[in-house]
């Protein structure tokens, strides 16, 4: 079991000389992220790659809004859950969402908090199908910048 007398270094984030990156996700605020009721904490990230580690925080009244994949995405459900038209995944589950697809997620009643992986990026749409914005890494660094939660990230080598 871990604890501050066998972890005496765990109050800062870490890069190691080798490359690894420790980083202790308590200590980054959630930063307001893409709708209203939805907040986020970048983990880790590549632009050669076009991906991103993240928490993403959703409120159970968070909007319903569709989007797109262009990427493949995976996600564990830490609390909560959510729901599509073909079913749910709740605390606990692993879920992979492939590139291309479309739909509409309904937070729980207790909203949800997971921990996402994303490939490519995200495009939320408007009623016509017709892309309203989208999500990248570029657009996930920028806010965790703007809003002070990127400083874990500052001396990670990172392309």
């Amino acid at each position: 079991m871990r604890d501050e007398q066998t972890y005496p270094d765990r109050q800062d984030h870490e890069v190691w000389e080798d490359g690894s990156l420790v980083v202790r996700a308590e200590q980054i605020d959630w930063v307001p992220w893409a709708l209203p009721g939805t907040w986020f904490k970048l983990l880790d990230y590549n632009r050669n790659h076009s991906w991103f580690v993240f928490l993403l925080k959703v409120d159970p009244d968070a909007p319903e809004v569709t989007h797109k994949h262009i990427g493949a995405a995976n996600a564990y459900i830490l609390q909560g859950g959510f729901s599509y038209d073909k079913g749910g995944v709740r605390a606990g589950d692993y879920f992979v969402e492939a590139g291309g697809i479309s739909h509409t997620p309904k937070s729980d009643p207790d909203g949800c908090i997971m921990l996402g992986f994303t490939n490519g990026a995200l495009a939320g749409l408007d009623e016509d199908g017709s892309p309203a914005g989208i999500i990248d890494v570029d657009w996930m660094v920028e806010q965790a910048k703007a809003h002070g939660a990127f400083g874990h990230l500052e001396k990670a080598v990172r392309s």
